[in-house]
């Protein structure tokens, strides 16, 4: 016999677990539309539809569409910032950053990465409360950068004579172009894997 627990779930869960389930959800089929199809060409029924909720359960969570699209840009930021994090707590060798890379440059989850950043770019470009966003979250990354440069220079890991700001900013600049070769080229991948190492090699005087 059938429970109540064992039902479905139908419009807003009471229970914060499944609630917050609900939401990655339908940020899950939210983000493989906008992949496919940008944000402003994804209608709330393709998204409702790829994500297995009715179009009245996604209104439940995200009022609009662009609310939609800022919970999901919020959520790439951080995903980037874990993905900084995790580089920068490396021991900077060359199987380290090369495995690190991988992860974007050599897999199709990495690809769909560079698409939907490029959305965000553009969205960005449009949208004054994107742009804000996208700024502010620029600023908390490269602060912390600047930290782990500190600490990695502390350590010894890494040259005192270092400028932070300098690193940060080529290394910055060097990843997003290569990001942007690799929408148009993704079977480049280990090509750009290996000219990144050694910008960053370079960036860092260590030997390569």
């Amino acid at each position: 016999m059938k429970t109540d627990a064992d039902k479905p779930l139908r419009g807003r869960p009471v229970n914060e677990h499944a609630r917050e389930e609900r939401m990655t959800q339908i940020l899950n089929g939210a983000r493989t539309c906008f992949i496919q199809r940008g944000f402003h060409a994804s209608s709330i029924s393709e998204i409702g539809a790829a994500a297995g909720v009715s179009v009245a359960n996604i209104y439940q969570y995200f009022p609009s569409k662009d609310v939609l699209i800022t919970a999901l840009i919020e959520l790439d930021l951080q995903r980037h910032h874990n993905l900084i994090s995790r580089f920068w707590s490396t021991d900077f060798s060359r199987k380290a950053i090369e495995e690190l890379l991988a992860e974007i440059f050599l897999t199709p989850e990495g690809h769909a990465v560079a698409v939907l950043r490029a959305e965000i770019a553009s969205e960005g470009a449009r949208n004054t409360h994107v742009a804000e966003l996208l700024r502010d979250s620029e600023a908390g990354l490269i602060d912390s950068v600047h930290s782990r440069i500190r600490a990695a220079q502390s350590s010894g890991q890494i040259s005192a004579g270092l400028d932070p700001h300098a690193v940060t900013e080529r290394l910055s600049l060097v990843f997003e172009g290569l990001m942007r070769l690799y929408l148009f080229s993704p079977d480049n991948g280990q090509k750009l894997i290996e000219l990144y190492y050694r910008q960053f090699a370079d960036t860092l005087q260590l030997k390569f």
